[in-house]
């Protein structure tokens, strides 16, 4: 499987109009593995494009190629931890205001996309659906 970069999808940088959001979650040798090969979607139904750079994981809308958030993280021995997101906080590019429903999205994310893990995304199947599209009916980007 190919590892994204950030020149394989269109993407426009995070705004000035941001936040910083404490994060606190530890990923092992292997599951950093996964989450550094990132995300390249592959049908309109992929929502979400995601790569790995300098330390941090890039989201960006995968049909607009606006960045959402910006994770930093940092090694910890063999695992990675989770530190803190740059959060887009333009009300034209996002609306979400919530620091804790951003810190919650942002690791729900990486566990249905990147690491195909079940994830909690709410009651509303039309809300699941413009959030991670096809993941939400388990047929991931990924093929795996």
């Amino acid at each position: 499987m190919k590892t994204a970069q950030s020149t394989d999808w269109k993407t426009l940088p995070l705004p000035k109009s941001r936040s910083t959001i404490r994060l606190d979650r530890l990923f092992s040798a292997q599951e950093m593995e996964r989450i550094r090969q990132g995300l390249i979607p592959e049908q309109m139904e992929d929502k979400w494009f995601l790569y790995w750079q300098d330390d941090r994981l890039f989201f960006h809308r995968s049909w607009t190629g606006l960045c959402i958030f910006v994770v930093r993280f940092a090694p910890e021995g063999e695992s990675y931890r989770m530190l803190e997101a740059e959060v887009n906080r333009d009300p034209e590019q996002y609306g979400q205001t919530s620091d804790d429903e951003d810190a919650h999205m942002i690791s729900t994310l990486i566990d249905l996309l990147l690491l195909q893990r079940s994830a909690d995304l709410g009651d509303e199947p039309l809300a699941q659906w413009k959030l991670v599209g096809r993941a939400m009916l388990g047929q991931h980007p990924r093929g795996e």
